[in-house]
């Protein structure tokens, strides 16, 4: 009898690890780093977002610089490469009611340029501009999605 009972608690103690493991990594990140230009075609990709990026800075046009997807772990920092030697840094805090907590940092070669915290629905999209329009540089516009 005691046999059969370690060995229930062993496949019960390999349940909760793998459980843990699959919360631990429930969160989905994809950061989209899009260049605005003032005549062209923009990327399809972005068509849904267009008047929303237009709004935030002005611009026509719009085109994917670069895009990563990663699944993030709950309280951890992850790091994601912004073009002109940024780095985006991710905290995925919790999730609540549909909502994720975040917190994010942008640093240029260390120099702090955006550390917030807030809350975004799951599935849903927060957009920022990093060079608004300064001494004749393009604009470049973060876009973040999250979802669980």
């Amino acid at each position: 009898m005691t046999r059969q009972l370690a060995v229930v608690a062993v496949v019960v103690a390999a349940s909760v690890v793998v459980g843990v493991t699959a919360v631990a990594y429930a969160l989905e990140v994809q950061i989209t780093t899009v260049r605005a230009v003032d005549h062209g075609p923009s990327d399809a990709q972005l068509d849904g977002l267009r008047p929303r990026l237009r709004r935030l800075v002005g611009y026509r046009s719009f085109q994917v610089v670069r895009e990563e997807r990663r699944q993030c772990a709950w309280q951890a920092t992850e790091a994601f490469k912004i073009p002109g030697g940024r780095l985006l840094h991710v905290v995925p805090k919790r999730m609540h009611e549909q909502t994720v907590a975040m917190q994010v940092r942008l640093t240029d070669r260390r120099r702090p340029l955006v550390d917030t915290d807030f809350r975004l629905q799951n599935r849903g999209v927060l957009l920022f501009a990093v060079d608004r329009d300064v001494r004749g540089v393009v604009p470049l516009i973060i876009v973040l999605r999250a979802e669980e």
